[in-house]
């Protein structure tokens, strides 16, 4: 189970490392064309959370095990992310791929 820190929120977001993994692959790729996007992802209680992904908010991922990138899922989280939507982990085209390591949670301090 890996995580993100975002900005400077007391609690980190708990990911599957598959997952974590491409989002940090998607976030660093458009971070780095300067492309500011939304990311929504499932909560525990089956609320959603969207953040706000720019090159001025502070992140950190965190892995815990190695994972290898799938080339098919990164493009389709790639067109989520640069859709106006954003990419939107709960969406009908993400939810049903991202499922099988979808372990995302808030943690309280």
């Amino acid at each position: 189970m890996g995580s993100l820190n975002y900005a400077s929120a007391n609690a980190p977001i708990q990911m599957d490392d598959r997952v974590l993994a491409h989002v940090r692959a998607i976030v660093v790729t458009k971070l780095r064309r300067g492309e500011s996007f939304a990311l929504t992802m499932p909560e525990r209680d089956g609320a959603t959370e969207t953040l706000w992904m720019h090159a001025s908010v502070p992140l950190r991922f965190h892995l815990d095990t190695d994972v290898s990138l799938d080339h098919e899922l990164l493009t389709v989280m790639m067109n989520e992310a640069s859709s106006t939507r954003g990419l939107d982990l709960t969406g009908p085209r993400l939810a049903p791929q991202v499922a099988s390591g979808r372990h995302l949670k808030a943690m309280t301090a």
